[in-house]
């Protein structure tokens, strides 16, 4: 038996999973959210064996609610672009469904949700190494650092680090070559240590940008502003605040 909770904001979608999962008599539901508040209440209540998560929710997105899973629940993004699947392997997700979610396609992620632990690390463990050995064959100054859910630990490239953002005790970072969205088992401050500050720019008290890969700022509105660092990559969102702090720092560097 396998515990899950769903994760959407869209009542149909969850309807249509509890109808999909009714199928597999090895799932035991445990609560349906439809908000991240109501997620945090159903996980503190009872954190379940795998977490089914929309990627896009009112108020935030599934990213951060990630620091509140104990590493030991498995997660599944499920989401309708295709785009988020770099995202949700990249945080070390199980697996990623695209709606409509197919029968069978939810069938290989139950399979995969059961696969037996010693199974994924191993599996994990040849993924980080291959990743290291392309990573060391590059030139630049590296960093090794721990993912949010794993002991295996991942080298990137400081130039290849586009923003960081923090999400209290882990940190949500953008790479450059190849796009990638990780989140690390790694406060800001550690981070802010090991970067160079001629090219990284604190612009609040959660988030820091590499100056030199940004390639647009696109202005939304008063209070939004989005920075742009080049096909595939995510886009930062950025408060008035942070945008002034980093109009500033982009005006200075150019004096």
């Amino acid at each position: 038996m396998i515990s899950i909770l769903l994760v959407d904001d869209e009542p149909l979608a969850n309807r249509q999973m509890q109808g999909l999962l009714a199928a597999f008599p090895e799932v035991e539901l445990t609560g349906v959210a439809d908000s991240l508040a109501e997620a945090r209440a159903c996980l503190a209540a009872r954190m379940p064996d795998a977490v089914f998560l929309d990627v896009e929710m009112p108020g935030g997105n599934a990213f951060s609610l990630l620091p509140e899973i104990d590493d030991s629940t498995q997660v599944v993004f499920v989401t309708a672009h295709e785009r988020h699947a770099v995202e949700a392997f990249a945080v070390a997700a199980v697996d990623y469904l695209v709606k409509p979610v197919a029968p069978e396609r939810l069938a290989e992620t139950l399979r995969r949700l059961t696969t037996p632990s010693g199974e994924r690390a191993a599996a994990a463990k040849d993924e980080v190494e291959a990743e290291a050995i392309v990573d060391r064959a590059a030139a630049g100054p590296q960093l090794k650092v721990p993912l949010r859910n794993s002991r295996q630990k991942t080298v990137i490239r400081i130039a290849d680090i586009c923003w960081i953002e923090s999400l209290r005790n882990y940190t949500r970072v953008a790479l450059h070559s190849p796009p990638r969205l990780l989140v690390f088992r790694r406060r800001l401050g550690e981070w802010l240590a090991d970067l160079p500050e001629e090219t990284f720019a604190r612009v609040s008290r959660s988030e820091v940008i590499n100056l030199a890969l940004i390639t647009e700022t696109m202005w939304k509105s008063r209070s939004e502003t989005t920075v742009l660092f080049g096909a595939g990559v995510e886009p930062l969102r950025l408060g008035r605040a942070s945008i002034l702090r980093l109009n500033a720092l982009l005006g200075a560097g150019d004096t």
